[in-house]
């Protein structure tokens, strides 16, 4: 039933050009017909080695979306022999071939987890994330025989990207099914021996980060990936629970980075070791890590050691927003200082009942050089790039509720994609600010809020830069001129949504 539209995609003669379309009738065609597009491509498997990478990893995602949709019980009943046929057949450069290994996992029989181990076995993902995915189906279920992967697929934990996932589930496994031994316990020397790797990778990393990588998305890639198989190889090694790993974990302990610290802190505690008790404790003093070592502390029995300050609800969140800045598709590095400058009970967007919102401000110092900014917690943990620190309170709730807000109705269209009726609407508004004494420079979007729109613009007023917004009625602006990290038209449509929102949801005043 696919021939007419795999036809155009598979092959030398393909057109890459053309091939985005193909792949569009493709997902179409495909839905509530996963199995049968699974099998065409099996008995293509030898046109699969001869086709475009890049239009076949479009292939793999119309694919495994096709079947995801069709649910577990569809996956698991798929052949995976005709899986493993068509991984096998692809070139080495595919992208997404990650996602044939997950529908493997997925499918949880002994022969499906089998031909994952050798799929593995043959490519590896490349990055530690799509390992990640690959493994988390077996994260979430306990219906599978644990001895149909291991102990053979420790034999990967050579491969950087899937050795943290691979432990990640042992640990799992042990913790929730309840074997007698850690399913890597036989591998404690080379588990030891790894840790002390990886720490040293780390450590060389403090000293000087380009020993990871010239650019910034090559660095943190493979930060995350180590700081991964160090919280990994922590964890196992503390349920392992062997006096040999104490050497290395003490070595871990040492590193500045706050999560391998705590992880290996727990380690040591758990064995036993005063050490990693004490520090466990002092790491709940620090917000970057407190969550985690609180919760560590109660799991060892100390948590009444711990200081009830830490565990208030300004502490909390004061946590999450160094926590979350921490992460290395952030800052990457815990702030340097962290504090709840206000809060309150509200109703929010995507929330039926009232919440309590955080805006914490926190600060980075760079020798001579600081930068500051306040994000949100409660509803959720952010941070816009935009400098918000110098707007009033209510206008900080407000941009976070209008960047947080989602509703069919409530969307914006970028002036590159104005149709006539759009254009007509951007001329009233800009009349409507001409009146108002700015000069308009350029349309920026058209949004669209519930059944009212408003236009935002970059304009000067009174001889000063500013991006504003109008509905003709209210007209918000900010200016941008002199401004290090101004507001985008994005951000002042986000107020403006956000003053309406909050208003409408919070009219009667405070809630309890």
């Amino acid at each position: 039933m696919f021939d007419s539209l795999l036809d155009p995609l598979l092959g030398e003669g393909s057109d890459p050009v053309a091939a985005a379309w193909h792949l569009r009738q493709l997902s179409e065609a495909a839905i509530d017909h996963g199995p049968e597009l699974l099998s065409e491509l099996a008995e293509r498997s030898s046109a699969l080695s001869q086709s475009d990478p890049a239009i076949l990893g479009g292939l793999l995602r119309v694919l495994h979306s096709s079947l995801l949709k069709m649910g577990w019980a569809t996956v698991a009943s798929l052949d995976s022999e005709q899986l493993l046929q068509v991984a096998d057949a692809l070139p080495v450069t595919a992208p997404n071939q990650f996602l044939l290994q997950q529908l493997l996992a997925m499918g949880r029989s002994r022969s499906s987890l089998q031909s994952l181990v050798l799929s593995l076995r043959n490519r590896p993902p490349q990055q530690w994330m799509h390992a990640a995915q690959v493994i988390s189906p077996l994260m979430q279920r306990s219906d599978w025989p644990v001895d149909a992967i291991y102990p053979e697929i420790l034999e990967l934990l050579q491969y950087p990207t899937l050795a943290s996932p691979i432990l990640d589930l042992a640990s799992h496994v042990f913790r929730t099914r309840g074997p007698s031994r850690h399913p890597a316990a036989d591998r404690l020397p080379m588990l030891n021996r790894l840790l002390g790797e990886v720490v040293g990778r780390l450590s060389r990393f403090e000293e000087d980060p380009r020993a990871f990588g010239e650019d910034v998305p090559t660095v943190q890639a493979t930060l995350a990936e180590a700081v991964a198989l160090a919280v990994s190889l922590c964890d196992s090694l503390a349920l392992i629970g062997d006096a040999s790993s104490i050497g290395k974990l003490n070595q871990a302990i040492e590193l500045r980075h706050r999560r391998v610290q705590c992880e290996a802190a727990g380690a040591l505690a758990r064995i036993g070791q005063e050490s990693g008790k004490q520090r466990l404790l002092e790491l709940t003093t620090e917000p970057a890590a407190r969550l985690r070592a609180i919760h560590y502390a109660d799991e060892l029995g100390l948590g009444g050691q711990v200081d009830e300050q830490y565990r208030s609800d300004t502490s909390i969140a004061e946590s999450e927003m160094a926590l979350w800045l921490s992460q290395p598709q952030q800052m990457g590095v815990p702030p340097t200082g962290v504090e709840v400058i206000d809060s309150r009970r509200l109703l929010w967007p995507s929330f039926d009942g009232p919440i309590d919102v955080y805006l914490v401000r926190y600060e980075y110092s760079f020798g001579d050089r600081s930068f500051s900014n306040v994000g949100v917690c409660g509803p959720t943990t952010f941070s816009l790039a935009s400098d918000v620190a110098n707007l009033p309170l209510d206008d900080i709730y407000a941009i976070y509720a209008g960047w947080h807000a989602e509703h069919d109705d409530i969307f914006s269209v970028a002036a590159d994609q104005f149709n006539a009726a759009h254009i007509r609407t951007m001329d009233q508004f800009q009349r409507h600010l001409e009146r108002c004494g700015y000069q308009v420079a350029n349309r920026e979007l058209l949004g669209f809020f519930l059944d009212e729109q408003a236009g935002v613009f970059t304009a000067v007023r009174e001889g000063t830069g500013c991006v504003v917004v109008t509905d003709g009625l209210e007209t918000i602006e900010q200016p941008i001129a002199g401004r290090l990290r101004p507001l985008t038209p994005s951000d002042l449509l986000n107020l403006y949504k956000g003053r309406k929102l909050l208003r409408t949801f919070n009219s009667s005043g405070p809630v309890d």
